[in-house]
């Protein structure tokens, strides 16, 4: 069984960056609620995320997180009367802790980049080895760290920015707004990320024997 994640191209990260908004301005157009639009927006993927994993009956932590945030966020929502606040800061609270997580494992020696492909290599007992001899690398846990600091930082600074717009910025413009903002911050991660691929791809053709 292949237990390898999906690949996420940039035509999938696109997407799933504009369908969201352009659900929230149809709904929006639809029932006349600029704050209940945002709700179900925010409440459908992560329906369709955990009817999922119970169809697949396994546990996708993006489920489990999604899930839980919109719950915590829609909970609020309600014992607030219909304040958006906690609706808008969802979605800096959900990448903002994954970037400061993922800063801390590299300040701690432990990227989470290395913890994950371990994770995988118990998983997954006939890649093990693979894996256990790419991690013995010290130029490959070099390259893990980096990736894990760039996937951070632009994690980081993505939630900065989702918090800072969900705090000044009214309802009716914070998710046309907030998606503009995701995607130059997470637009630059990709285009680093990629940049570093490519880099690490002419160094280990340099180092080959001609």
């Amino acid at each position: 069984m292949n237990q390898r994640p999906p690949r996420l191209s940039p035509t999938r990260l696109a997407a799933g960056l504009v369908l969201p908004l352009a659900a929230y301005l149809a709904i929006r157009a639809v029932i006349g609620s600029s704050t209940g639009a945002l709700a179900i927006t925010e409440a459908v993927p992560a329906t369709w995320l955990l009817i999922g994993a119970i169809v697949g009956r396994r546990v996708d932590p993006i489920a489990v997180v999604s899930v839980l945030t919109v719950a915590i966020a829609l909970a609020a929502y309600a014992l607030t009367g219909g304040d958006p606040l906690a609706l808008k800061l969802r979605r800096g609270a959900v990448t903002g802790t994954v970037g400061i997580a993922a800063l801390a494992s590299v300040a701690l020696g432990r990227p989470l980049l290395v913890l994950v492909a371990e994770h995988v290599g118990k998983l997954d007992p006939q890649r093990r080895p693979e894996i256990e001899a790419r991690l013995a690398d010290p130029a490959r846990r070099r390259a893990l760290r980096i990736l894990t600091a760039i996937i951070g930082l632009s994690f980081a600074l993505d939630g900065a920015s989702q918090i800072a717009l969900a705090l000044t910025v009214p309802t009716r413009l914070f998710v046309a707004d907030s998606t503009a903002a995701r995607i130059l911050v997470l637009g630059t991660g990709v285009v680093a990320t990629a940049s570093y691929f490519k880099h690490q791809r002419r160094e280990r053709d340099r180092s080959r024997p001609t």
